[in-house]
C-alpha cells in the first residue's frame, strides 16, 4: 500500500474501535472486544437531549441579547473601584485572547500533517509500553502495536511490568505469544513498582531503534500511527520529537466522557495543529510520542532524577521531555494522521484526579520553560513561540481568577449571573465551530454543557494545584474494577480493522 493510501485510510477511520476484529479471519468464532457504553435506552434518546441544550443556549442567548441586559447597567456594575479594576482586566483580556485566537485559527487553517515516507525511508523504531496494573488491556496495546503497517525487520516492542498486583505481567507475555514471530516483542518485569519514568528508562536502557515511540498501555494505536509519527523526524532533520493525535477510546460511556472526546479534539486536532506551524509543540503526549533515540540517552538520567519544589518528579513525563528538546533548540511537530485512542475516566473524582495530576505537571513544567524562554534557545520561530507561551501561561493563571471576581459579582450585583451566561455561551460557540469543523459531527453540543461544567465543577483545578504543587502522587493509578478484555484471535497482528458497534462493515 503506498503512503499516499495509507494516509487516506487514516483520516478516514475516526471513529474509536469499539469492536475489535480481524480482516485476516473473518470467520474467527472469538467475541469481539466490546467497550462499555451507557444504557441503550440512554444512547436512543441521546439526539433528543442535543436538541434540549441547543434549544436552551439559544433562548437564554436570545432572551439576554432582546433585553439588553448584557450591555447596559454597567454603570451600576463599576460604581467601586475594586469592579470597575475587575472590568477592565476582564474585558482587556478577553479582547487579547481573541486577538490570539484569530491568529491561531489562522494557523490551524494552514495546517497539513506531513505524509508518510516510504518503507525504504523509515528507521528502526523501538515502541516502549510501561504497564502498572494495566490488565487485559496492556494485551490490546501491544497486539496494537503489533499489527503496525511498519517493516518488521525494523520495528521492535518493548512492554515493561512495573512491579503490577494484578495480571499484567501474564497479559503481556499472552500479548507476545499472540503477535507470533512477525514483530520482536521483548518483555521486561520490574520487581517492584519504580514508577512511570523509571519503568521507561528501563526500555529506552534495552531498545535498539533510531526513534523510541512511546505510548500508554490503555492506548490503542491504528496500524499507520507508527509510521505517520516517525516521517516528520525523517522529513525534517531540524524536528526532534512529534506529538500524535490522541483520541477517547471510551467516548461514549458517560457524559464525562462525550466531554473528553470534545476537548481532547480541540487541545489536538486545533491547539497543537497551530503549535505545529511554528514548531513549538510543548507537550507531547505520553499516549503516543516519537522521540529521537540519541537524544533521549543524552538526556535520559537528567530526565529521570528530575526535582522540583525538593522533591522528585513523579508525573509529567512527556512534558518534562519535551521541555528538554525545546531547551536543545529541536523544534516539536504534530501528527494529525498518526492516531491513537487512550482510555479515560468516566467518573468525576477520576476526572479531576487526572485533570490535577496534568495540572501540577503543567505548572511545574511552564516554570521550568520560563527559566530559558528568553535566552536564544532555537533560531527558528522564536518569537511565535515566545508570543504563544506567554499566552498560554496568561489562559492558565487568569481564568480563575476571573471566575473568583465573578462570583464575588453574582453575589452583589443584579443580572451579573445572566451577562456570565451569556459570555459562556458565546465562547462555547466559538469552541463548537472549531470542533465541527474537524469532526463533521453532533457532538459539538456537549461543548455548551461543558463550559459551564468547567466553571462549576473543574475551575477550582489550577489554583488548588497550585497550592499544593509539592504533592507527587499519580492519583488515577491502580487496578481498576472493570476491564475490557481481549481475546487472542480477536486481532490479526499484520492488519486489524476497527469497527464501531453501530455500523455495518
Amino acid at each position: 500500500m503506498s503512503a499516499s493510501a495509507c494516509l487516506a485510510n487514516t483520516r478516514r477511520r475516526t471513529t474509536p474501535p469499539t469492536t475489535l476484529r480481524s480482516r485476516r479471519r473473518p470467520d474467527s468464532d472469538a467475541a469481539p472486544v466490546r467497550l462499555p457504553l451507557m444504557p441503550e435506552r440512554w444512547v436512543r434518546e441521546e439526539p433528543y437531549v442535543k436538541i434540549a441544550i441547543v434549544l436552551l443556549a439559544g433562548a437564554a442567548l436570545w432572551s439576554i441579547l432582546a433585553s439588553g441586559l448584557l450591555w447596559s447597567g454597567f454603570g451600576d456594575i463599576v460604581a467601586t473601584p475594586r469592579s470597575r479594576s475587575f472590568w477592565i482586566s476582564m474585558l482587556s483580556y478577553g479582547g487579547l485572547m481573541y486577538l490570539a485566537f484569530g491568529w491561531r485559527v489562522s494557523l490551524w487553517l494552514r495546517y497539513r500533517p506531513m505524509e508518510s515516507v516510504d518503507d525504504a525511508s523509515l528507521p528502526s523504531v523501538s515502541v516502549v509500553i510501561p504497564a502498572y496494573n494495566e490488565g487485559p488491556l496492556v494485551r490490546q496495546s501491544i497486539l496494537s502495536a503489533a499489527a503496525s503497517r511498519y517493516p518488521a525487520d525494523r520495528i521492535e516492542i518493548i512492554a515493561i511490568d512495573d512491579g503490577s498486583d494484578d495480571d499484567t505481567w501474564s497479559q503481556i507475555l499472552a500479548a507476545a505469544r499472540d503477535a507470533g514471530d512477525r514483530v520482536s516483542i521483548r518483555t521486561v518485569r520490574q520487581p517492584r513498582n519504580t514508577g512511570k519514568r523509571a519503568a521507561l528508562c528501563r526500555g529506552f536502557a534495552v531498545a535498539r531503534g533510531d526513534v523510541f515511540i512511546t505510548t500508554d498501555s490503555d492506548s490503542v494505536l491504528e496500524p499507520d500511527a507508527v509510521r505517520n509519527a516517525v516521517s516528520p523526524l525523517v522529513r525534517d532533520s531540524s524536528i526532534g520529537c512529534v506529538a500524535g493525535c490522541v483520541r477517547v477510546l471510551n467516548p461514549r460511556q458517560s457524559v464525562l466522557t462525550r466531554f473528553l472526546k470534545c476537548t481532547f479534539s480541540l487541545s489536538f486536532r486545533f491547539v497543537r495543529a497551530y503549535q505545529n506551524e511554528f514548531g513549538g509543540i510543548f507537550c507531547t503526549p505520553g499516549a503516543l510520542s516519537a522521540y529521537r533515540a540519541d537524544f533521549v540517552r543524552r538526556v535520559a538520567d537528567e530526565w529521570r532524577n528530575q526535582r522540583f519544589c525538593g522533591r522528585a518528579c513523579v508525573t509529567g513525563e512527556d512534558r518534562a521531555m519535551t521541555n528538554l528538546f525545546l531547551r536543545d533548540g529541536w523544534l516539536t511537530a504534530y501528527q494529525d494522521n498518526a492516531v491513537v485512542y487512550a482510555r479515560m475516566p468516566h467518573t468525576y473524582k477520576g476526572l479531576t484526579g487526572m485533570f490535577l495530576r496534568w495540572a501540577r505537571s503543567n505548572i511545574r513544567e511552564t516554570v521550568i520553560l520560563f527559566r530559558f524562554l528568553f535566552t536564544r534557545f532555537r533560531t527558528r520561530h522564536l518569537q511565535a513561540f515566545r508570543l504563544n507561551m506567554c499566552l498560554a501561561t496568561l489562559s492558565l493563571v487568569l481564568p480563575p481568577v476571573i471566575i473568583a471576581g465573578s462570583l464575588s459579582l453574582m453575589l452583589t450585583q443584579d443580572g451579573y449571573l445572566l451577562r456570565h451566561a451569556a459570555v459562556v455561551i458565546l465562547y462555547a460557540v466559538t469552541m463548537s465551530a472549531v470542533y465541527f469543523r474537524n469532526e463533521r459531527d453532533s457532538d459539538w453540543v456537549w461543548l455548551f454543557l461543558y463550559q459551564f461544567f468547567w466553571v462549576a465543577c473543574l475551575s477550582w483545578i489550577i489554583p488548588y494545584a497550585a497550592m499544593t504543587l509539592r504533592n507527587t502522587g499519580w492519583l488515577t493509578r491502580g487496578t481498576p474494577k472493570t476491564r475490557m478484555i481481549a481475546t487472542p484471535r480477536s486481532f490479526g497482528v499484520r492488519r486489524p480493522c476497527w469497527r464501531p458497534l453501530d455500523r455495518r462493515p
